[in-house]
């Protein structure tokens, strides 16, 4: 008949408890320094603060050329981004240069204080930040787009860039 294990004995009982909360403590903050770090990185940067002064109509026309600018970056880049699938990491590439162009849209919003509801120059500055924001609507677009891409058919876009430069090897002609 087999025997049962022996009791634990009591008098261990308050080690026993020190070792678990010990235990909960430890695992609790390394899951709170985790969440932390993550917060921090999504967070990004902090900005600069913006001076008081309101953009001036010579700002503002500096402001509107900033944008369309941005805007062209944006529109140059999704259209070029199939030459970039002979590169190691075309969608580490793409959201690279996302996040710099993201910040530098934050950038101009806060130079230009598009956000501001001052009274001064609120009419151009309204239609500016409406212009900001259907070109980040067009970028969130872009980046559902590039990232659905990546996912369905970016081995296929591999393969085709591989066979290619295996082509240009054969021939002879490097590029």
């Amino acid at each position: 008949m087999p025997t049962s294990p022996p009791g634990r004995d009591p008098r261990l009982r308050p080690y026993r408890a020190a070792l678990w909360v010990t235990y909960f403590a430890v695992t609790l903050f390394g899951i709170g320094l985790l969440i932390f770090s993550v917060a921090r990185h999504l967070k990004g940067p902090p900005r600069p603060p913006h001076s008081g002064e309101l953009p001036t109509r010579a700002a503002l026309r500096l402001c509107l050329g900033d944008l369309e600018e941005l805007y062209r970056e944006q529109n140059e880049r999704a259209w070029a981004l199939g030459a970039e699938f002979e590169g190691k990491d075309p969608l580490a590439t793409w959201n690279a240069w996302a996040r710099i162009w993201e910040r530098k849209v934050d950038d101009l919003t806060d130079r230009c204080r598009l956000d501001a509801s001052d009274r001064e120059g609120y009419k151009e500055r309204t239609e500016l930040a409406a212009a900001r924001d259907a070109m980040l609507a067009l970028h969130r677009a872009y980046q559902a787009q590039v990232n659905r891409f990546a996912q369905e058919e970016g081995d296929l876009a591999n393969a085709a860039a591989e066979a290619l430069a295996h082509a240009r090897q054969a021939v002879g002609q490097v590029r």
